[in-house]
C-alpha cells in the first residue's frame, strides 16, 4: 500500500516557545476551502471536516483497490442495493399481476376470437416493469432514507445514512442523494465521481454535495 503525505505549504505557521510550527493543509470536502489539519469545522460553510483529505491523499478508487475494509464496505452497499431493487421489483410484479386479472380474462377471450389483445398485454407489463421500476426505486430510497436513514437492504446489511454534521436526515437529504437512482447511468456517474475525487471514501458525489455519508452500524465481513 502506498503512503500518502499531506502537503505542508509555507506561510501557515505560528510561533510557540521560540519554535515555528507548520500546519499541514487539508481541504473541506464540501466547499473546497483550505483548512488547518486540526480544524473541526469549515469556517466558510460550517461543515464538519471529520475525514477531510489533503491534496495528496488517495482517492476512493485508490483506497478501494488497496484496502480490504473499504472493499468490504462497498460490497455491503452493493448487496444492500440489490436487496432493495429485488424488493421493489417483486412488489411491483405482484401489484401488476393482481391489477391485471381482468386483462387475463380478456386475453383468454381474445385468444378464442382471434383478437390482438396480446399486444396490449405486452404493453401493460412493459409499463409496469419497464417504466415504473426506476421511478418506484427512487421514491423508495428517497422516502426510506429521508424519513428513517435506511432502507430494508441497508438495515439487513448493517448500514445507515447519516448527515456529516450530526443532524437528523430529512426529505431534502433523501431526495438529493437518491435522485441519480432514477436512471442507472446517472447512478454510475454519481458513484464514479465520488470515488474518483479526494474525500470521504463512502460518499457518492451527491453525498458530498448534500453532506451525507453511509456509516456501518454493525460489523459484517463480505470480503475476507
Amino acid at each position: 500500500m502506498r503512503t500518502f503525505i499531506l502537503s505542508r505549504p509555507l506561510g501557515l505557521s505560528r510561533r510557540k516557545e521560540g519554535r515555528t510550527l507548520e500546519y499541514p493543509l487539508v481541504y473541506c470536502w464540501k466547499c473546497g476551502s483550505e483548512l488547518r489539519e486540526d480544524a473541526g469545522f469549515c469556517p466558510k460553510c460550517g461543515a464538519s471536516v471529520r475525514g477531510t483529505m489533503g491534496v495528496e491523499s488517495p482517492t476512493g478508487f485508490e483506497l478501494l483497490r488497496d484496502d480490504k475494509n473499504i472493499q468490504n464496505h462497498w460490497a455491503r452497499r452493493v448487496i444492500a442495493f440489490v436487496i432493495d431493487a429485488v424488493i421493489v421489483t417483486v412488489a411491483l410484479a405482484i401489484i401488476a399481476a393482481v391489477v391485471s386479472i381482468p386483462f387475463l380474462i380478456g386475453l383468454n377471450f381474445a385468444s378464442t376470437t382471434g383478437g390482438a389483445f396480446p399486444a396490449w398485454w405486452n404493453a401493460w407489463w412493459g409499463v409496469w416493469l419497464g417504466g415504473l421500476i426506476p421511478v418506484v426505486v427512487f421514491l423508495y430510497f428517497f422516502l426510506a432514507e429521508g424519513l428513517y436513514g435506511r432502507t430494508l437492504g441497508k438495515e439487513i446489511m448493517g448500514l445507515r445514512v447519516q448527515r456529516v454534521d450530526g443532524k437528523p436526515m430529512d426529505l431534502r437529504n433523501g431526495f438529493v442523494r437518491n435522485i441519480s437512482k432514477i436512471y442507472w447511468v446517472l447512478l454510475l456517474i454519481d458513484v464514479a465521481v465520488g470515488l474518483g475525487t479526494h474525500g470521504e471514501m463512502s460518499q457518492k458525489w451527491s453525498d458530498r454535495y448534500i453532506g451525507t455519508k453511509v456509516e456501518e452500524k454493525t460489523r459484517m465481513t463480505i470480503i475476507p
